[in-house]
């Protein structure tokens, strides 16, 4: 009971709460507003409505907010909400789909892979959020189209169009499969746009969003998206309406009159339906007291919420019946055209199908498998996870995430099919810690290979790869001897010639976390506070921005993790190599602590049902082959000690690593977290 309670409280009620507060929502008490809003304007302006009074029971019509199809549209409201919170969790996963496609793009497109990374800073949040408003709206217009050309589909949708009136809600009153099928298509074109702009721009993407919403949905939102469901009759002319789908528009979609059916699919553009050739404008000739519903002949109890949710099935049953005995008909009939050889021939070909399935489905069941839950771009893990394959024959399966796998593990809880964390950055990996998500490894490999200061102390994660936070300058504008610390960059002679993405991003805050292990957070902030007042740009971008933000002579300094030097120097792209022709790099406090390193690493998942296998891929990660390939192809510095750096590595000189136990720069990451919002950086 207690469990229900919760559920009913945290999932139900509060989820319910912020589908009408929150901007992210369509029927947000902000959009209803700016909706009636625009119906006033649209009164008073355009229709020229008389009378206040008048405007005001157009709008809140009782016989259309107290009618019985407009109660059915909110107990639809509170029922769906509920159908839907218990089928999330076996819905498609957007996460495993996105890393899916990535891999996909990787495997076939590998030439073209950060094709755009060195584009101007704008152009990937511009053009994402404009293919992504496109596609999504391409997307529902064939969804829609769908559910009224397919027979089976119509019968889902028939649900949504019993409605007489049409109010706001009107849009949740759909059958909880039509639910479904709407999600998975947002699911398909978010982890399609995604995964293709990532690869193509790297980690730059970001959507242009006004209180965290698409920036153009935002605009289709508050010009008054509500009023597409509702009596309010507004009209954008005819040259407007064959680019916008109009509230007009869309209440013809809804019309009775036949004339009007199959027209008007779209939902913000209307070129979709000019294409489809189903497109009508709301001219003259469209009577304005349009009737809602569904037609005459329909069987559905338009008030009976029982007949809603389950008709669909009884009448889906019937097509697949009356479908079912059409095939089995013609096949008989074309059964009995065939003769006796080739039947021999078909039955001795089922056979070895069937024999060849069995020994296919058995061989499947018995290969062992491996699931990874990544931090890491799946591009950057992939030549390992091909590696471990091809020694051990062991298949894995990667779902990848910048944010959130956590968040999945604690809810996923026993459940979770997660075997093996890999992450980046050592304040991620204690989170895992922390939440107690990780399992307590006994390996004497693992022990033997990766030093102390860089292991968790009871062995629940492991670092397996190191990468040093370092100075990059320009050799033109800066002298090598010049910087011999971190803290020089603090003083004031570089006034104006730093460059530094966010000091919140985890890198920096590492940093920091490890400048107030050695001096003390007062002098820690003195540092950062100076850092700041040097800075030649407000901090923005990633590593490579800063890199190239030299090359342009915006700053001649810059903080970097050292493998993006080794990316950018071996790039494809001849622009970034460009970058980094007249720069050098400096490992600082090499006469003290030795320069700051962070990690990537990872640990077994607490609810593994794998858990052997999954310390035989950490073992396998710590060893030489594993560690040649984090030297050879992502640039990072070996954490086996016993395993020599790449000739690229080698390249940029030796040097002595700040060996301070790597868990104190978690436990310190909340004080620096601090001073990074106090100085502003």
């Amino acid at each position: 009971m207690e469990t229900f309670i919760n559920w009913f409280i945290d999932d139900y009620l509060i989820g319910l709460v912020q589908s009408i507060v929150s901007t992210e929502k369509r029927v947000s008490i902000f959009y209803l507003f700016s909706a009636i809003v625009v119906a006033l304007f649209w009164a008073f302006s355009v229709k020229k409505t008389p009378t206040w009074k008048n405007t005001v029971s157009t709008l809140f019509s009782r016989q259309i907010w107290l009618s019985k199809s407009s109660f059915i549209d909110l107990k639809m409201v509170l029922i769906n909400r509920a159908i839907m919170i218990i089928l999330a969790p076996l819905m498609l996963s957007k996460i495993a789909l996105t890393t899916a496609i990535f891999f996909i793009l990787s495997d076939y497109f590998s030439n073209i892979h950060g094709l755009l990374s060195g584009t101007p800073q704008w152009l990937a949040p511009v053009t994402y959020t404009i293919f992504l408003f496109i596609f999504d709206d391409l997307s529902r217009f064939i969804t829609h189209r769908m559910l009224h050309k397919i027979p089976i589909l119509w019968e889902i949708h028939k649900a949504h169009h019993s409605a007489e009136y049409l109010t706001p809600f009107t849009v949740f009153r759909t059958h909880p499969i039509e639910g479904i099928i709407f999600s998975i298509r947002s699911i398909i074109v978010q982890s399609v746009s995604v995964s293709l702009f990532i690869f193509l721009f790297g980690d730059k993407i970001d959507l242009i969003s006004i209180y965290g919403v698409n920036f153009l949905i935002f605009i289709f939102n508050i010009t008054g998206a509500n009023l597409r469901h509702s009596h309010i009759n507004i009209s954008y002319g005819g040259f407007f309406e064959k680019i916008f789908i109009s509230p007009l528009q869309h209440q013809i979609h809804h019309s009775t009159d036949p004339s009007h059916f199959n027209k008007n699919f779209g939902v913000a553009l209307a070129i979709w339906d000019f294409i489809g050739n189903s497109l009508m404008l709301s001219n003259k000739n469209v009577d304005n007291n349009l009737k809602f519903g569904l037609s005459n002949n329909s069987s559905l109890d338009n008030h009976n919420l029982i007949y809603i949710y389950f008709h669909p099935f009884l009448e889906i049953h019937k097509q697949t019946k009356r479908l079912l005995k059409s095939i089995v008909k013609r096949y008989y009939i074309l059964l009995n055209k065939i003769r006796f050889q080739t039947r021999t021939i078909s039955l001795t070909i089922f056979i070895i199908t069937v024999g060849a399935t069995g020994i296919f489905a058995t061989t499947h069941l018995n290969a062992e498998q491996l699931n990874l839950y990544s931090h890491r771009q799946p591009f950057l893990i992939k030549p390992f996870l091909s590696a471990f394959e091809k020694e051990t024959g062991v298949k894995t399966n990667v779902v990848y995430a910048s944010k959130g796998l956590a968040q999945r593990l604690l809810s996923e809880g026993k459940r979770s099919p997660a075997d093996v964390i890999l992450t980046v950055d050592i304040s991620r990996l204690n989170v895992y810690a922390d939440k107690n998500l990780l399992a307590r490894v006994n390996s004497k490999i693992l022990e033997k290979n990766i030093p102390p200061h860089i292991r968790d102390k009871n062995n629940y994660w492991f670092g397996f790869s190191k990468r040093a936070r370092i100075v990059a300058i320009s050799t033109k504008r800066v002298k090598l001897d010049e910087i011999i610390r971190i803290e020089d960059l603090a003083e004031p002679r570089w006034k104006g010639r730093v460059c530094s993405r966010p000091g919140s991003h985890v890198y920096n805050r590492a940093l920091l976390s490890s400048i107030i292990a050695a001096n003390g957070e007062t002098k820690a902030e003195i540092w950062a506070n100076g850092l700041v007042k040097n800075l030649a740009q407000r901090p923005q971008g990633n590593d490579r921005a800063q890199v190239k933000a030299i090359s342009q002579g915006v700053c001649d300094i810059a903080i970097i993790n050292s493998y993006y030097f080794g990316k950018l120097r071996n790039s494809q792209i001849l622009d970034q190599r460009e970058w980094v022709k007249n720069i050098k790099i400096v490992f600082t406090n090499q006469n003290g602590r030795g320069n700051h390193i962070n990690i990537s690493g990872g640990g077994v998942a607490k609810y593994s049902k794998n858990k052997v296998l999954a310390i035989r891929f950490l073992e396998f990660l710590s060893q030489e082959k594993a560690q040649k390939l984090y030297s050879q192809i992502n640039y990072e510095f070996p954490a086996n000690p016993n395993v020599k750096f790449s000739k690229e590595l080698l390249s940029w000189g030796s040097f002595s690593e700040d060996k301070l136990p790597i868990t104190k720069i978690a436990e310190l990451s909340g004080k620096a977290q601090r001073i990074i919002d106090r100085v502003g950086w």
